[in-house]
């Protein structure tokens, strides 16, 4: 037999209960009190048995059945990080609206890893869950198929895209890039730079990328005299960035940040080296985090409706549940609050 034809058997089997025993090294009754979500297991046997479900993409049959004939009143969201409180507070509203009809929420973070969402989402369907909350539309095909062959509803935020899931609540991110351009114009700047998050994998910080270069260059800016570095979304990356920024000729009167994480990382350089804000630079964060009237001048943000996205995308989860609507989008805006880190040009 052709590997080929090995992995097309492979793909075919049906993964069965004690497929799951065999790799978690465990009795097939263990196995099943753990996918049934009995406490008595020990965590450790616990991790193994929900490890080889998730590995051998295994979907118990009560599971199933349950989604066929009655609500299981579970859903699970996936998001990228609980580090910082823009998607904590999303979640709180999603979990608190959720909660008033009786279902309940099972969260994980990916660490903005495709590969691990995708792993985290079998193990969600592997406890029983209705529906998946997903940031962004940028997903592991092979997953989205999985979760929909597993007749898991699939709920997308922080964008207005729905692609190949049920339902979108968000806000346009290419919008909200090209505010930020726009407002940076607006007070007569004509260098630029940005500090975008890491986009392989995110298209949120993809979007806005593009909305503030697309902007600046119907404007006349020349898009490749905007100077743009990616980083991950912590404060000492933003500030290596802001210090590279400074170091490009002629550098940037205005610089527009991803997050308010990168921005204030950004500032902090800033004063280190005694570059005036915002006399000798404008800086733009995004989100409107508490830290950024936390920081030395206050940072200028655009607002994203966290709490407001978590309440709107707890609704349409109750009308998928209810099968009254699929393909909807719940369009938000994001505000952009002006602070002390921006002014006009020099």
């Amino acid at each position: 037999m052709s590997n080929a034809d090995r992995q097309t058997v492979n793909e075919s089997k049906v993964v069965k209960l004690k497929d799951v025993a065999l790799r978690a090294g465990c009795s097939i009754a263990t196995a099943s009190r753990v996918l049934n979500g009995n406490p008595t297991v020990g965590q450790s046997e616990k991790e193994r048995v929900l490890a080889a479900a998730a590995q051998l993409g295994y979907t118990p049959n009560t599971s199933a059945r349950a989604l066929r004939s009655q609500s299981t009143h579970l859903v699970g969201v996936i998001i990228p990080t609980l580090d910082h409180a823009i998607y904590a507070k999303m979640v709180d509203a999603l979990q608190e609206r959720l909660a008033q009809s009786g279902t309940s929420v099972i969260i994980n973070t990916s660490g903005y890893d495709l590969e691990r969402e995708s792993k985290q989402a079998k193990l969600l369907v592997s406890r029983g869950v209705e529906a998946i909350v997903l940031v962004g539309s940028e997903h592991n095909a092979e997953m989205l198929a999985y979760l929909r062959r597993a007749g898991v509803s699939q709920l997308f935020t922080y964008t207005c895209d729905f692609g190949d899931g049920d339902a979108a609540v968000g806000f346009n991110n290419r919008i909200a890039g090209a505010s930020a351009a726009s407002f940076l114009l607006g007070l007569g700047h004509r260098r630029f730079g940005m500090i975008a998050g890491i986009t392989r994998g995110n298209d949120r910080a993809t979007q806005r990328r593009e909305g503030y270069l697309d902007t600046l260059a119907e404007a006349g800016i020349d898009r490749q005299s905007v100077v743009v570095i990616e980083a991950p979304y912590m404060i000492e990356h933003g500030r290596a960035a802001m210090q590279s920024l400074m170091q490009t000729h002629p550098r940037p009167s205005a610089v527009f940040c991803g997050s308010d994480i990168l921005a204030v990382g950004g500032i902090k350089y800033c004063r280190s080296a005694n570059i005036g804000i915002p006399d000798d630079i404008s800086v733009v964060g995004f989100d409107n985090l508490e830290i950024a009237e936390l920081i030395s001048p206050e940072l200028t943000t655009l607002d994203v409706p966290a709490r407001e996205m978590g309440e709107a995308a707890a609704e349409v989860l109750l009308q998928l549940n209810a099968k009254k609507e699929v393909n909807t989008v719940t369009e938000l805006r994001t505000r952009l609050i002006v602070r002390g880190s921006t002014g006009p040009a020099g």
